[in-house]
C-alpha cells in the first residue's frame, strides 16, 4: 500500500478522489469507494473508517466489530502523530472518535460509547476554540450539543462533571452552519438535521419536505433513502414508505445489502393489512440478520402477519421462537418482550386500528372503530381510548384528540403503560400549536414526572426538547 505523508502545515482536506470516495461511502457504495482508498493519508484513514463504522452499525457483526476495535487505535494514532496545525487532523480525530461511539453504543458496549463520546468533545471544542471559522467542527459539534441537551435533568449534572453541556437550540443552530453552506459536508449536516427535527423536534412534516429535496438530489443515494423511508415512516405516510421501498429495491448492483429495508417493508405491510407480504420481509430479514437487535421484534411482528392472518398455527410457533430469541436492548425488542410475557395475545381490534393507525392508513383505522372491541382489562380500556386519540389527532380532529387524550391519563392512572405519558407528551404539542405555552409547558413537565414505562427514554427526551423549545 502507497503512503502519503503530509507536510507540515498540509491542510489535510480531501483530495478529489477522497471527496468521490466519500460520496461513495454515503452512498453506501463500498466497492465503487474502494479504488480511491488506496493511498494512506488522513482522509482515506478517516473515510475507511466511516465505512467499517457503517458496516457495523447496520450490520451488527460480531466479527466485524472485533476487527474495527483492532484497526481503530492504528487509525486514531496515525492522525494523531502527523506534524499538521491542519483544522482537519482533530476534526477527524473527533468524528473517528463520534463515529467509534456510535458503533459501540450499537453494539451494547455503553461505557467505550462514553469515554468516546468525551473524547469527541473535548477535541472538537479545541478545535474549534483554534479554528474558529473552520465549517465541518459544526457537523460534530451540533451532533454533540444536541444529544447533550436531551439529557434528562437528572442526569446533567454528571455531564457538568465530565465538563461537557450542550442545548438542542445551540446543536440545530451549528449543524444549520454547515447545512446552509457549500461545504463538502452540507448534505450530510441536512441530513443530520432532518432526522433530529423529526426523531426529537417532532417536526415530522418539514423534516420530510427538507429530507424530500436531500433525497432527490442525492440520487441513488440508499443510505439517504432509507433514512427518509424511516422518516415517512414515523410520520405515518406508509404509502409513500412502501413506494420508496420498491425503488430502492432496485438498487442492487454496487450496493451495501441492506437488510433492515426488509424489516422496515414488513413494518409497513403489517400496518396496511397485507399480511402475507409483511410475512415474507419479517422471514428474509430473520434470515439474514447477523446481529442481536431487532431479532425478537422480527419474530413477533411475525407472529402477528400470521394471527390477523387467521392462521393459528404458525402464529403460535413464531410466538414461542420469539420468547426464546434475541434480546432486549433496544425499545421494539423490549415492547415485544413485553406484549410476549402477557398471559393472553393482544386485543386483535385494538392491534389493528393500533397498526393502521401509526401507518396513516386512516380509512382502515376509522373502519375498525367501527367494530365493536371486547375489552376485558383496565389496559385495554386505557390503551383503545388513547388508540382513538392517536388516530383523532392524525387526521386533524385536535379538540375530540385532546378529550381522548385527557381521558386516557385518567383511566391509566399511575400504571407502567406509556399510554398517559405519550399523552402528556401530545397534548403538549397539540397546544403548543395552538399557542397555549402553559398548557403546553404542563403538559411536557408532567411527562417527567412518569417512571418505569415503556419507550420512557425516547418519550423523555422529546418532552425535554419540547420545554427547551418553549424557552426560546
Amino acid at each position: 500500500m502507497l503512503i502519503n505523508f503530509p507536510s507540515l502545515g498540509s491542510d489535510l482536506s480531501f483530495s478529489s478522489h477522497e471527496a468521490r470516495a466519500y460520496h461513495f461511502i454515503l452512498s453506501l457504495r463500498f466497492d465503487d469507494a474502494a479504488p480511491y482508498l488506496s493511498k494512506k493519508t488522513a482522509g482515506t484513514v478517516y473515510l475507511n473508517n466511516l465505512q467499517e463504522s457503517l458496516k457495523i452499525i447496520f450490520s451488527e457483526d460480531a466479527d466485524l466489530y472485533s476487527d474495527y476495535k483492532n484497526d481503530f487505535d492504528e487509525r486514531y494514532e496515525y492522525i494523531d502523530d502527523l506534524s499538521s496545525s491542519s483544522a482537519y487532523k482533530n476534526f477527524y480525530l473527533a468524528e473517528l472518535r463520534l463515529q467509534s461511539a456510535f458503533v459501540h453504543l450499537k453494539m451494547g458496549a455503553e461505557w467505550d460509547a462514553a469515554w468516546d463520546f468525551r473524547k469527541a468533545y473535548k477535541l472538537i471544542e479545541e478545535n474549534q476554540e483554534e479554528h474558529p471559522d473552520f465549517l465541518p467542527n459544526y457537523k460534530s459539534l451540533g451532533m454533540l450539543h444536541i444529544m447533550l441537551g436531551s439529557v434528562p435533568s437528572k442526569y446533567q449534572w454528571i455531564l457538568h462533571l465530565l465538563g461537557m453541556n450542550g442545548t438542542v437550540e445551540k446543536g440545530i443552530e451549528e449543524i444549520n452552519k454547515l447545512a446552509q453552506s457549500n461545504n463538502t459536508f452540507k448534505k450530510e449536516a441536512e441530513a443530520i438535521r432532518c432526522l433530529f427535527k423529526s426523531y426529537l423536534l417532532n417536526e415530522q412534516k418539514e423534516a420530510i419536505e427538507e429530507f424530500k429535496k436531500v433525497y432527490i438530489s442525492s440520487s441513488g443515494n440508499l443510505l439517504f433513502g432509507y433514512l427518509y423511508m424511516s422518516l415517512l415512516m414515523k410520520a405515518s405516510e406508509g404509502q409513500q414508505a412502501l413506494d420508496l421501498y420498491h425503488k430502492l429495491s432496485d438498487l442492487s448492483e454496487g450496493y451495501y445489502t441492506l437488510n433492515i429495508l426488509h424489516y422496515s417493508a414488513g413494518e409497513v405491510y403489517l400496518q396496511k393489512g397485507e399480511y402475507k407480504a409483511a410475512e415474507n420481509e419479517f422471514k428474509t430479514f430473520i434470515k439474514h440478520n447477523t446481529g442481536k437487535n431487532l431479532l425478537k421484534d422480527s419474530w413477533y411482528k411475525l407472529f402477528l402477519s400470521y394471527w390477523l392472518n387467521g392462521d393459528n398455527t404458525s402464529a403460535k410457533h413464531a410466538y414461542e421462537k420469539a420468547k426464546k430469541t434475541g434480546y432486549t436492548i433496544v425499545e421494539a425488542d423490549k415492547h415485544a418482550d413485553k406484549s410476549l410475557n402477557s398471559s393472553t395475545y393482544p386485543n386483535q381490534v385494538i392491534m389493528k386500528i393500533r397498526l393502521s393507525t401509526d401507518g396513516g392508513f386512516y380509512e382502515r383505522a376509522q373502519l375498525l372503530l367501527k367494530q365493536k372491541a371486547k375489552l376485558t382489562t383496565e389496559e385495554e380500556k386505557a390503551e383503545y381510548t388513547y388508540r382513538k386519540a392517536r388516530l383523532y389527532h392524525k387526521i386533524g380532529e385536535l379538540e375530540t384528540a385532546i378529550n381522548h387524550y385527557k381521558e386516557t391519563i385518567t383511566t391509566a392512572g399511575t400504571q407502567p403503560w406509556y399510554f398517559a405519558p405519550n399523552s402528556c407528551l401530545q397534548l403538549g404539542y397539540i397546544y403548543r400549536q395552538k399557542g397555549n405555552i402553559e398548557a403546553a409547558k404542563k403538559y411536557f413537565e408532567k411527562v417527567l414526572k412518569y417512571n418505569h414505562y415503556e419507550y420512557k427514554t425516547s418519550i423523555t427526551n422529546k418532552a425535554k426538547a419540547g420545554l427547551s423549545e418553549l424557552k426560546d
